[in-house]
């Protein structure tokens, strides 16, 4: 089995759980197999297989706890995912993201803070803590692009956008008094814009000019 496969057997294997299939293991394998006949009947490769079939059984199960309230859930994404982390926190969602961190710091951090652990390592998935659900988390495909990524985060979880957070550290933005601010603020930006936004935990400054538009636009895509 490919990494890519080992993957969306995790997805599988987690779907199954939340169902209570009483022959977890017989299930993944018989889904997997579906998939690979699918891939033969209709000349498509397996790894778009096991996607079709993944999105077919996901839209069937039954809604999560999460779902009914996803403005509680945080996420702790692996080093790979440090662009995920910083859309997520445009979304105004709790993403943590370290670029070289070691995967047992990871599990360690996510069970202290109660974080779903985002990753595209698959065999990060066959840890037992991941596998047995003691820990949430979500497979990526590795070959998705963050806009992607996120579309499918945001499907998984029953996301909505919310008040957007710090896109450097995920802190909360407070509204910031302008002349109080002045000499933070590039002089050209003064001239045309009253409102400023400083974060809580790291102090950025950040206001709403033409590179906040464009990821608002994306960001609105995502509920159409």
């Amino acid at each position: 089995m490919s990494r890519i496969g080992r993957g969306y057997e995790a997805r599988f294997r987690a779907v199954l759980r939340q169902a209570r299939a009483r022959r977890l293991e017989q299930g993944v394998q018989w889904l997997v197999a579906k998939a690979r006949g699918l891939s033969a009947q209709d000349g498509i490769p397996v790894a778009e297989a096991l996607s079709r079939i993944y999105d077919h059984l996901a839209a069937r199960r039954p809604v999560r706890k999460s779902d009914s309230a996803p403005s509680a859930v945080r996420f702790l994404c692996d080093g790979g995912l440090g662009g995920l982390a910083r859309w997520l926190r445009a979304a105004g969602y709790e993403a943590d993201w370290q670029p070289y961190i070691a995967d047992d710091e990871l599990l360690r951090q996510a069970r202290t803070i109660s974080a779903t652990v985002l990753t595209t390592d698959c065999m990060l998935m066959e840890r037992r803590l991941l596998r047995d659900g003691i820990i949430p988390s979500f497979w990526l495909p590795p070959t998705l692009s963050i806009a992607e990524q996120l579309a499918l985060v945001f499907r998984e979880f029953n996301l909505t956008l919310r008040g957007p957070r710090c896109m450097s550290c995920g802190g909360e933005l407070h509204p910031g008094d302008k002349e109080a601010l002045r000499e933070r603020i590039p002089p050209r930006t003064y001239r045309w814009r009253d409102d400023y936004f400083v974060c809580a935990r790291c102090d950025k400054l950040f206001w709403h000019g033409t590179h906040w538009r464009r990821i608002v636009g994306a960001l609105a895509a995502l509920q159409r």
